[in-house]
């Protein structure tokens, strides 16, 4: 296929739209350059009365990629709540005696999004929780502690999906789950780009400081412009990584963003250096842990999050991963497949057939997962006709939204879509995908999903072609 050809015939495509009815409109997207040999799924019903508006093999088994979010986000609202909220809590064991705590602190954690996150709304930031500890510390009137401070995240399985790529495991957007989830689970690898193109990248610093951690450093520095191409190759609980790709000339130093290897160590080391500088000292190292059994504890503050509402919002208009997987496991008391047993009844309500629904994640990283087009269509019904959907349309991206990231947000600027649609995106190699709301110009709301796999064209025009789509929608029904 020559690149001028599909301009060519992308090019067509607006007014052909325009003209064109939208059965036609939709046979002629599918038979186009870069997508006739592709697996396209596309459903499109009225939101209210399930009529069909369009559709096109719309029971086809295909990879989700992130739209797969819409489900646990929506089941989580659901059964939770948008207004739940948890809450870490800090407990010691032993005694106190003349400013001694002669036993440990334990941060346990509940699977809290929002602890020191930068991203959700009302979250308290990382020196304000720390601080607030610090002072309830010392109200409890210690002052040394011989033993240590412990990060505890027994209340989950804080582990990876097993099917998520090795290539994607030591990166921000692959983070642990982890029931101690603190500053969204990342930090920044600082690079100095080299003089050449070609030439090495220093690592000159990581943001916040871990203790023990150790590079393998094979990053080169890119041409200007050429934006973040670095992967961390980490395991879980490694304290050693390997970097590879390429990083771009242009700056004097430049950042990725890495997964923790250990959230609740993290956790617990951090604010020990924290209570060290607040003159609150320890004689042993601390560690991730919990409390042996039977043990006696005394709580001595906690930290409520943010409401599930704004976890929600970040998770679907920044297809935030972590976020999603932690919803997943709060729906299973702690278990990821009690989880996702979890989203396939909430998923089953809506009246679609799930015999073929295979869900290996929450986030739609894994290749694993195969969801139909109006599965997701019926989902949507389904969640409109709920008492917090005004909370769930509000999560989804709107053309031009502030809080989105990548093309998403593009996606309809100057447009009547504008003030119309909102909609979940996703995108894997060879995968693109769309799911949404509509309101049409005769104030018809249509509920949508449109899953590509396999696809040659540029991404880029997908976006365009769905656009018009969405436009012809508008203007018809």
């Amino acid at each position: 296929m020559k690149t001028t050809v599909l301009a060519a015939a992308l090019f067509l495509f607006p007014g052909a739209l325009r003209a064109a009815d939208i059965k036609a409109a939709v046979s002629r997207i599918a038979a186009s350059p870069g997508i006739r040999n592709a697996s396209w799924g596309l459903s499109v019903k009225d939101a209210v009365t399930g009529k069909i508006i369009v559709e096109r093999d719309p029971r086809l088994n295909l990879v989700p990629a992130s739209i797969l979010k819409v489900f646990v986000t929506a089941a989580a609202m659901d059964k939770l709540g948008p207004d739940k909220t948890l809450a870490t809590r800090l407990y010691y064991d032993g005694a106190v005696s003349n400013g001694f705590l002669n036993g440990n602190i334990y941060i346990k954690g509940a699977g809290d999004a929002s602890l020191g996150s930068q991203l959700i709304k009302e979250a308290a930031p990382a020196e304000e929780v720390f601080k607030a500890w610090t002072a309830a510390i010392k109200a409890a009137g210690i002052n040394v502690i011989n033993g240590s401070v412990v990060g505890d995240d027994s209340s989950f399985e804080s582990v990876q999906p097993g099917s998520w790529d090795w290539e994607d495991i030591g990166n921000y957007y692959a983070a642990q789950p982890s029931a101690l989830t603190f500053g969204d689970n990342l930090y920044k690898i600082y690079f100095k780009p080299s003089d050449t193109v070609g030439g090495q990248a220093a690592v000159l610093r990581t943001e916040p400081y871990l203790a023990g951690l150790s590079f393998e450093n094979y990053m080169k520095t890119g041409p200007k412009g050429s934006g973040d191409n670095g992967y961390v190759y980490a395991f879980p609980g490694q304290d050693s990584a390997v970097l590879r790709g390429s990083i771009p000339q242009g700056t004097p130093e430049f950042a990725i963003k890495g997964a923790l290897p250990d959230p609740a160590l993290f956790t617990a080391q951090s604010f020990n250096s924290y209570l060290v500088k607040a003159g609150v000292n320890s004689n042993k190292k601390p560690y991730r842990g919990a409390p042996a059994a039977g043990a006696k504890l005394t709580l001595i503050t906690e930290t409520v999050s943010a409401p599930l509402k704004n976890v929600v919002e970040v998770t679907n208009k920044r297809s935030f991963n972590l976020y999603a997987e932690l919803l997943l496991r709060l729906l299973g008391g702690g278990k990821p497949d009690a989880g996702l047993a979890e989203v396939r009844s909430f998923v089953a309500g809506s009246g679609t057939d799930i015999s073929e629904l295979d869900l290996a994640d929450a986030c739609g990283l894994s290749t694993r997962d195969k969801v139909k087009a109006e599965t997701f269509t019926d989902v949507l019904r389904l969640v409109y006709g709920k008492k917090y959907f005004q909370d769930f349309y509000g999560s989804l991206v709107s053309p031009g939204d502030p809080d989105a990231t990548g093309h998403l947000k593009r996606m309809g600027n100057g447009t009547a879509l504008e003030k119309n649609l909102r909609l979940k995106s996703g995108s894997l190699s060879g995968v693109r995908s769309y799911t949404g709301y509509l309101k049409t110009k005769k104030g018809k709301t249509l509920a949508f999903t449109s899953i590509m796999n396999n696809y040659s064209a540029p991404a880029a025009s997908l976006d365009k072609l769905h656009e018009d789509l969405l436009l012809e929608l508008y203007k018809k029904y």
